[in-house]
């Protein structure tokens, strides 16, 4: 049985923040792998600021700077999926996306990586009572938030609660996409943010200049 990790996120860019997060819950949770799940430009409940094709694009280059990451298989530790992305616009929810991996992967165990400040909301998500009873979860600490106390709290969460493993990260890494979005269109450097190629990828193409808003 391998131990696979569902690592959903607009990725738009992609961080170093994001491939350590991942790195960090793959070595402490001995994922075998992580797949980086990018969600739709459709979605009605986000803006995001680039195409999906650019974004897919530098996840790629981003993650073919980590070829060295395997698993204890020899395979690469992380890969890109693009389930959502491929989904019918507005009609896919977590459920969706981890019912579709678990048919996938039948024999495997899945998680769904996800941090605490999204525990608040989770039992409002679509088919909650389904995604929260039948898939687990890591769920990485996030300042300000006490993930003990959320899950407790919420009636849905506490009583599936073996279903959640809770992981400090053990270092506060600030960066956001919406940080680095915000230095390139006011000129700034985020350089050592995220890899070179990326940030080469974006100056190349022109991204973030403006910002998209609703």
């Amino acid at each position: 049985m391998r131990r696979i990790g569902i690592y959903g996120s607009s990725f738009d860019p992609i961080t170093y923040s994001h491939m350590f997060t991942a790195a960090a819950v793959a070595s402490r949770k001995r994922l075998d792998k992580v797949y980086f799940t990018p969600c739709s430009s459709m979605r009605r409940d986000k803006i995001l600021q680039t195409e999906d094709r650019h974004r897919v694009k530098m996840l790629e280059l981003a993650l073919g700077t980590c070829k060295n990451k395997t698993n204890r298989f020899g395979e690469p530790l992380f890969e890109i999926s693009l389930v959502e992305m491929n989904a019918l616009p507005g009609e896919t929810y977590t459920y969706d996306t981890m019912e579709h991996f678990r048919k996938q992967f039948p024999d495997d165990e899945i998680f769904f990586i996800m941090g605490a400040d999204l525990l608040e909301g989770l039992s409002r998500w679509g088919n909650a009572e389904k995604l929260v009873k039948n898939h687990k979860f890591i769920v990485m600490s996030r300042e300000g938030y006490h993930m003990d106390d959320l899950i407790a709290k919420d009636p849905l969460l506490r009583n599936n609660d073996e279903n959640f493993l809770t992981m400090s990260k053990g270092i506060s890494m600030g960066i956001s996409s919406s940080y680095i979005r915000g230095e390139i269109r006011n000129g700034g450097d985020p350089s050592f943010l995220l890899p070179d190629l990326v940030l080469d990828y974006i100056y190349k193409n022109q991204l973030y200049t403006k910002e998209v808003g609703r």
